[in-house]
């Protein structure tokens, strides 16, 4: 998918500065610096950005429920706005945003993959009333792209559409606390196609991982119907609180 156009070429997706050589880079120089790889050092269970080696204070407090994390970005500054821009209907960021997560992912996950293996690859979903109201699901249109950047690199991937469903809506996340976050999805989503889980390996794709109380949700119901493993992937995380 094309940037918009400039004058005589492509354009950053973060600022519009023109770009001759789009899309071997999304971003200018500029803009790239802005950014805030999440490549430093990492929870190693929920992969956001940490202030030292080891687990983070969250998942001590709250151990998630899949797997392993991953996220592309740390969610502040330009990535942020780059996320929020996707949610607000800039569909197109998706596939910016899911070069970076797949880039990420496998960087990080090389060593536990088996080339010959299915990567099944699920998106968090939204209640059929939100999804009417925005138009599509962020979270899909980042899981079609990422599904697709995968296959770039040689891994057989299938993407798999509703496995699991968001029975209600739920209160915005950000007003909560840990606790608050895990007890307001509880019991939101549902797993429409139990069978279909059993023995596989599943990349479960969201936007934005604060707490990873959703990832977790999701997970539980994965795992229990008998997930090989959940690997819960964002474009970006919220970084450890020191």
């Amino acid at each position: 998918m094309r940037s918009f156009t400039a004058q005589y070429g492509y354009a950053c997706e973060c600022c519009g500065r023109e770009l001759f050589d789009y899309p071997k880079p999304r971003f200018c120089d500029d803009c790239e610096r802005k950014l805030h790889d999440n490549d430093g050092v990492t929870c190693p269970k929920c992969g956001r950005m940490t202030i030292g080696e080891g687990v983070c204070l969250t998942c001590k407090t709250r151990v998630p429920r899949f797997t392993q994390g991953f996220s592309a970005f740390v969610y502040d500054g330009e990535a942020a706005a780059l996320v929020n821009r996707l949610k607000n209907g800039r569909r197109r960021l998706a596939y910016a945003l899911a070069e970076r997560m797949a880039e990420d992912f496998l960087n990080k996950a090389y060593y536990f993959l088996n080339g010959d293996e299915i990567l099944y690859v699920l998106s968090v979903p939204t209640t059929k009333e939100k999804r009417a109201e925005r138009g599509f699901n962020q979270a899909e249109e980042l899981a079609t792209a990422f599904s697709k950047e995968l296959e770039k690199r040689g891994f057989a991937v299938a993407t798999e559409e509703n496995v699991l469903e968001k029975t209600r809506d739920t209160a915005q996340q950000k007003h909560l606390g840990l606790f608050g976050r895990a007890e307001n999805v509880r019991g939101a989503y549902h797993l429409h196609k139990r069978a279909f889980c059993e023995g596989k390996t599943l990349l479960l794709v969201d936007d934005v991982m604060t707490t990873g109380a959703t990832g977790s949700e999701c997970g539980m119901l994965l795992r229990n119907a008998g997930a090989k493993a959940i690997y819960f992937i964002t474009a970006a995380s919220l970084p450890e609180i020191p």
